[in-house]
């Protein structure tokens, strides 16, 4: 059974799992009703959302979320799961889920696997609970973590955290990439326009308007579109979209290869920001496996701690820049799109992720998580 919430961060996860083993999984959900699109497969769904009200009544809304209702959504998932003959737990933390995963597998007397997309005691700390709400729930997270029997997490540096400040040992599970779908691998070339790919939701506004400015200074000498911004999804309206950035919307599949084949470079960033250090350290954006199936060199934009920088430079897939300077991004982003050798060391570290981030890899690693006695 999996204890998750439909169009959440960890849906192209189960996405993935789904389609692969329909029979194997009954779903639960904390965040209400999936709409039939939302579960394509007929898995056996059942809901039990959290109260929205009152409000306004911020500690009496705490109360009920975190420390009642995760009861009787565990009492509910313990009854869904024993009519579909549930063996195993497997808990997407975030939120609730935290407590009521937790119940749950205590109530069936299963395994409990959890898996962290978000880090969810730092997603609540933005949200400005007070101190000692959000000690008692990371005392809750951290008591799950050690309940579970096997701890999965989206990237080796949320593992490294976590081992340290926990205690846990960790599985990253990552969905990869199909190895059909992977473009070939190509670098810059001076006889065309330099497309720089942002993809997704823009978690920096500072950043995004970094890289315009970047892409402005390197295009004012020759007073030409040289360098260009092509960003593959919807664009928040507050972010500047000036005609050196194109959007496409959101696209289908066979759109979204084509757009991707147009990249030259690939974008990552973390906030500056110290408020989102934490943040920088432990997320790791699923746009990453689209840039893996793209082949193109990554640029990392952010502080040299946060997981994109570190991704990128340790697996020579790129640049970084740990400047929040847009000369300083425009001098990196010429450097990899004017350097042969360059590119040519960032595409054979590219080449060694087609191994590591490989869906049919993933599903291994999936199968000796949920196995070997759990």
């Amino acid at each position: 059974m999996s204890l998750t919430e439909p169009k959440s961060a960890s849906m192209a996860f189960m996405d993935v799992l789904l389609e692969r083993y329909p029979e194997r999984f009954a779903w639960f959900s904390l965040r209400g009703k999936a709409a039939p699109e939302w579960n394509p497969r007929a898995i056996p769904y059942a809901s039990c959302p959290s109260p929205n009200r009152p409000s306004r009544l911020r500690t009496l809304r705490l109360l009920l979320v975190y420390f009642l209702w995760p009861f009787s959504q565990a009492l509910k998932a313990a009854r869904f799961a024993r009519r579909n003959g549930c063996e195993v737990v497997l808990a997407d933390l975030a939120f609730e889920a935290v407590v009521t995963g937790r119940l749950t597998a205590r109530f069936l007397g299963l395994p409990l696997l959890v898996n962290v997309h978000d880090d969810p005691v730092h997603r609540l700390r933005l949200k400005g609970h007070p101190g000692w709400f959000l000690r008692w729930y990371e005392n809750q997270f951290a008591r799950t973590l050690r309940y579970a029997r096997r701890v999965g997490v989206i990237s080796d540096y949320m593992g490294e955290v976590y081992q340290q400040r926990y205690g846990v040992g960790t599985t990253t599970l990552y969905i990869g990439v199909e190895a059909q779908n992977r473009l070939e691998p190509r670098c810059p070339a001076v006889e065309r326009t330099c497309v720089i790919l942002s993809l997704g939701s823009q978690n920096s506004v500072e950043n995004w308007n970094r890289l315009i400015q970047a892409v402005q200074f390197l295009n004012a000498p020759s007073g030409e579109q040289r360098y260009r911004i092509l960003h593959i999804g919807n664009l928040n309206p507050s972010l500047a979209a000036p005609h050196e950035v194109e959007v496409t919307g959101w696209l289908p599949d066979e759109d979204f290869a084509r757009e991707l084949g147009r990249a030259d470079i690939c974008f990552l960033n973390a906030d500056f920001s110290p408020e989102q250090a934490e943040t920088g350290r432990l997320s790791f954006p699923l746009k990453i496996h689209s840039y893996i199936q793209a082949q193109r060199p990554m640029l990392a934009l952010g502080p040299s701690d946060s997981a994109v920088v570190r991704f990128v430079r340790e697996r020579q897939a790129g640049e970084v820049c740990c400047q929040p300077d847009a000369r300083a991004l425009a001098d990196t982003i010429q450097s990899l799109a004017s350097s042969p050798d360059r590119c040519r060391r960032a595409l054979e570290g590219l080449a060694a992720l087609r191994e590591t981030f490989d869906r049919t890899r993933f599903f291994e690693t999936f199968d000796t998580f949920v196995g070997e006695g759990a």
